[in-house]
């Protein structure tokens, strides 16, 4: 067997049978996108949204059986809280980021509280229910630190529960600018396997000025406000303006890498004098040949929503798939 790597041309394993996956919160699919990267066959058993637009880029872009969300389709209720998870096909590969702001500093930090909170729970019951081999969860780091760390103990402790089935259950702050791309983005990867499964080593990042497409001399206008900031944080590449303040912190190293990249960032690219396009974006979270069907805005949301595809891809080839 070759063995993969993520900065590899796709290795296509045609003697071994496609991996079954199935994505909730699906968003644009970085856990499909990470497959087909990689080269491993797969069967896309089902996506899930409750977001249109995110609905509208999945049907561009790829091909679930089965489409949650979908107001043209038989499953037209894009929300697990209300879907019987026993009619859900087997999977080998379960992957859901599960709502981030009633944990993050950006929403209102209201946790389990939340009615968004409670998709962990539709998460761990699809778990039990369909007992994949492998699954990911994904959230922000926020979550550790939500009411004094008293959410993240709840989380946990359900998540351990899974052992009771078969599975071996840890969890990691990951960083994005450590696997290859460089953006500064940490967020929380939840593992469980029934097989054996080690965190992936660090990969060198690109630099960060390969990032900026030169071919779009597009400009947009400065106000004073901005001009200050750039003045004073010097030789930067891209840096978020809904920051705001040139001694933020998030501009400190923006000439290794970027800022964090969230559904309300304002990317700036210094070095064109404009706003980071949808190229620029896409390839600071991994993401490739993918369609756009909506609006530039929406687009960009959802770019920001998504998990990190070199983050993802870093982690499959750790899951020990190919014993499947």
């Amino acid at each position: 067997m070759v063995k993969l790597d993520v900065n590899d041309e796709p290795i296509y394993y045609h003697d071994l049978p496609p991996l079954r996956i199935g994505t909730d919160c699906s968003g644009i699919e970085a856990p499909i996108q990470a497959l087909e990267q990689l080269g491993i066959q797969y069967i896309h058993e089902w996506s899930s949204d409750i977001d249109k637009y995110c609905i509208q880029s999945i049907k561009a872009n790829y091909k679930p059986k089965i489409l949650f969300g979908d107001p043209e389709g038989p499953y037209t209720d894009g929300d697990i809280r209300n879907r019987d998870h026993s009619i859900l096909p087997n999977i080998d590969l379960y992957i859901c980021g599960f709502p981030c702001q009633p944990f993050s500093q950006a929403g209102n930090r209201r946790g389990l509280q939340d009615k968004r909170g409670n998709v962990f729970w539709s998460c761990v019951e699809v778990i039990r229910i369909k007992k994949p081999t492998f699954f990911i969860l994904e959230n922000v780091r926020g979550l550790l630190h939500h009411d004094k760390g008293n959410t993240w103990e709840i989380i946990w402790n359900e998540i351990e529960s899974l052992k009771d089935v078969g599975y071996k259950v840890q969890w990691k702050i990951l960083n994005t600018r450590h696997f290859g791309i460089p953006q500064n983005r940490e967020r929380i990867y939840i593992v469980g396997t029934m097989r054996h499964f080690e965190w992936p080593e660090h990969i060198e990042c690109i630099p960060l000025s390969n990032y900026v497409d030169s071919s779009d001399t597009s400009k947009h206008p400065v106000t004073n406000r901005h001009q200050q900031i750039f003045d004073k944080i010097g030789n930067k590449i891209f840096i978020d303006l809904a920051f705001g303040s040139s001694k933020n912190r998030f501009y400190n190293n923006a000439h290794l890498h970027s800022g964090c990249i969230t559904a309300s960032s304002r990317i700036w690219c210094v070095p064109m004098s404009r706003y980071a396009n949808v190229k620029e974006l896409q390839n600071l979270q991994g993401i490739k040949h993918l369609k756009q069907v909506v609006s530039t805005s929406q687009f960009k949301k959802q770019i920001g929503n998504s998990m990190s595809v070199n983050v993802l891809k870093s982690l499959i080839l750790k899951l020990n798939i190919w014993s499947i």
